[in-house]
């Protein structure tokens, strides 16, 4: 998964960037708006878990579906679709927003102490080299939640159950709790893996960086 032909992970990555205009607070519907809900809902859940932060960061926030819940003195939006980011700042007037890949963050090392990552990892061709540049700017102490799709079969059915999802998204990837678990522990530590949402969300919790973490 992270040795990809080259063009092929390139016309990916245009696609997040060009091609994909849905805002996922307004535009869900029927079953695909309760599944929204739901992820939503246990993100919600675990930001408030946490407690306030210093310096937040919603890594791939789009338009600003989990990052209105987040409470922190510093909250920056990251995405590497502008239409996305547009939307989110006008929802959120008091977060920051930076357009930018997440293979690339421009910001310095050691920022973050609290870092939401939902529903991003599974849309990357090179997920560890993404994982590792959040990782990179997280504190030691630092607290990492986020979600991927799981391996449920149900996942199958997504075109005929999903009506407003965009049918032309070229790249979605599954997991296991193993897949996810070995992914992640390669730069996080202490790493909480749990399903929600029908069992369709494998959700996770980590403390980061992993002191003896890849370097992707």
């Amino acid at each position: 998964m992270d040795s990809p032909p080259h063009d092929e992970a390139r016309s990916v990555k245009l696609y997040y960037v060009v091609g994909e205009f849905y805002d996922w607070v307004t535009d869900p519907r029927a079953l695909e708006r309760i599944f929204h809900w739901g992820r939503s809902t246990v993100a919600k859940r675990l930001i408030r878990r946490t407690g306030q932060s210093h310096f937040a960061l919603d890594i791939g926030c789009g338009t600003g579906l989990i990052t209105r819940y987040i409470r922190s003195s510093r909250i920056v939006g990251i995405d590497i679709n502008r239409w996305n980011l547009d939307r989110a700042k006008k929802r959120i007037s008091d977060a920051d927003f930076v357009q930018c890949d997440v293979e690339h963050l421009p910001l310095r090392n050691g920022l973050a102490d609290f870092v939401v990552c939902t529903e991003v990892v599974e849309h990357l061709y090179r997920p560890a080299r993404a994982l590792g540049e959040i990782a990179r700017v997280m504190r030691a102490s630092s607290i990492f939640i986020g979600s991927v799709p799981s391996s449920n079969p149900l996942w199958r059915f997504r075109n005929v159950l999903s009506v407003t999802h965009p049918q032309s998204e070229p790249f979605h990837n599954n997991f296991s709790k193993p897949q996810l678990k070995g992914l992640l522990s390669s730069f996080f530590a202490d790493t909480n893996l749990f399903y929600e949402n029908l069992l369709m969300n494998l959700f996770f919790i980590a403390r980061g960086p992993a002191s003896n973490r890849s370097v992707a």
